[in-house]
């Protein structure tokens, strides 16, 4: 037999030897698989006989008032998802009546400015046949006055400026002159109307305040 079959017949072997091994310890896994198996099966069944055996001590007794619990329950479930559907109408509700309030909040706002457009309508139409321009100035002054009139039912107020302090959470100043004559930062014009609603800034007044010398700055302070 030459050298190339034996070792040929060699690895054979080893390989056959391998193969036993291997399936010794498939084997193995199997056998350690189906022990747990049957162990976690008995545990099982132990807990469940440990069940049936909790269930026969039970008396009539208990078994009613297990059921009066069992019934209890259902009944709270049940209110619980009755309040909860109640609850998410009750949103749906007030979203929409909220909408709606607002819509018809916007709605008498605007029916009360219409009398107003209307006499704008008129104004316009007197100016075009009427000569007498006081007239007609006075008649845009009355027209405005209504519109305040309006403003104010809704809360909304003009906000004071001329002569007044400069009040940076009330005014935007946009223009400083140097005035001697008037305190310092006290507002001398408004360029653009600001206005409060119910004590809230929805547009601060566009202003020119005065700004004095540093001489006489220095000096109102000796003197004080």
């Amino acid at each position: 037999m030459s050298e190339e079959q034996n070792n040929q017949d060699e690895e054979n072997v080893n390989t056959e030897q391998d193969d036993g091994i291997k399936d010794d310890k498939d084997q193995g896994s199997i056998e350690n698989s189906e022990s747990e198996a049957d162990t976690d099966v008995n545990e099982n069944d132990e807990e469940s006989q440990e069940d049936l055996d909790s269930l026969d001590d039970l008396t009539k007794e208990d078994i009613l008032e297990l059921k009066k619990k069992a019934t209890e329950r259902d009944s709270y479930l049940d209110q619980l998802l009755r309040t909860k559907a109640e609850f998410m109408n009750y949103q749906k509700r007030m979203v929409k009546e909220s909408e709606s309030t607002s819509q018809f909040a916007v709605q008498s706002l605007i029916l009360d400015f219409l009398p107003e457009l209307d006499n704008f309508d008129r104004a316009l139409k007197l100016a075009d046949s009427s000569k007498d321009i006081d007239k007609f100035v006075d008649g845009f002054k009355l027209i405005e006055e209504q519109l305040f009139k309006v403003l104010g039912k809704y809360g909304v107020v003009p906000i004071e400026t001329v002569g007044k302090p400069f009040d940076p959470n009330l005014h935007e100043a946009v223009m400083e002159e140097e005035n001697n004559e008037m305190p310092h930062h006290t507002i001398i014009a408004e360029f653009q109307r600001g206005f409060l609603l119910k004590e809230r800034v929805i547009r601060p007044s566009k202003v020119k305040v005065s700004r004095r010398t540093i001489e006489e700055e220095e000096s109102d302070e000796s003197e004080e």
